[in-house]
């Protein structure tokens, strides 16, 4: 038990109700077994005494590095239910937010790191999370277009924000600095943007790295 609780206050879960019930050891990664549960709150509908039910399947919640090896939380939530309404509900943590499996503590990892200017592929890799999770919370940042300068080399990427969705990202090859996130990846969502720009602005351009589909390589011809 004494071990349990020395985990919890490395991973620094400060929500009292949840509970490191054991870890097991992979071979790459740790996977930490937990549970969330509480008191039976009142009904939000009807406002009754809502009762304990039972519990969710686990959430697999990607979580930092402990000891050296990447961490899965594998929590189990609990479920109230309304016996006067039939409401159903999950209890919640902060440790998360409702209905999301990225943590908050990850989510503020990914965005210390975007703004060190760490690639996305590297991203990605030492959080053990997927490159569109990455490029989802990027989509949280708001950050203004410059169209008075293009850098000399520029990368294009695209990306799935959602299953069957692809976006796309135009970065500063040196530096990495984002030049634009588009929420599609077609020719003419592209083209538009980039027209945006003086021809004189698109022809600092002298190079443009790529890993999409040939159709983009004549796009960028013609920009």
């Amino acid at each position: 038990m004494e071990q349990l609780h020395f985990i919890t206050k490395l991973l620094d879960i400060k929500d009292p109700n949840i509970q490191i019930l054991d870890i097991i050891n992979k071979d790459t990664h740790k996977e930490i077994i937990a549970k969330l549960d509480y008191d039976a709150p009142s009904c939000p509908e009807c406002g009754s005494q809502m009762k304990k039910y039972d519990f969710q399947k686990p959430s697999k919640i990607p979580y930092l590095e402990t000891t050296g090896m990447p961490s899965r939380i594998l929590l189990r939530k609990r479920r109230f239910k309304c016996y006067h309404c039939s409401k159903m509900m999950v209890a919640e943590t902060p440790l998360v937010k409702k209905n999301h499996q990225i943590p908050r503590i990850i989510n503020q990892k990914i965005a210390q790191k975007l703004i060190e200017k760490i690639s996305m592929t590297d991203i990605a890799h030492q959080l053990a999370i997927s490159t569109s999770t990455v490029i989802r919370k990027l989509n949280d940042f708001h950050f203004e277009h410059d169209f008075s300068r293009l850098p000399k080399i520029m990368s294009w990427d695209e990306y799935a924000f959602t299953k069957g969705k692809m976006s796309f990202i135009a970065q500063d090859f040196d530096n990495l600095n984002i030049i634009t996130v588009l929420e599609g990846r077609t020719q003419a969502v592209i083209r538009n943007h980039f027209l945006r720009y003086d021809r004189a602005v698109r022809c600092q351009v002298k190079i443009i790295t790529m890993d999409m589909f040939s159709p983009y390589y004549d796009l960028a011809k013609q920009l």
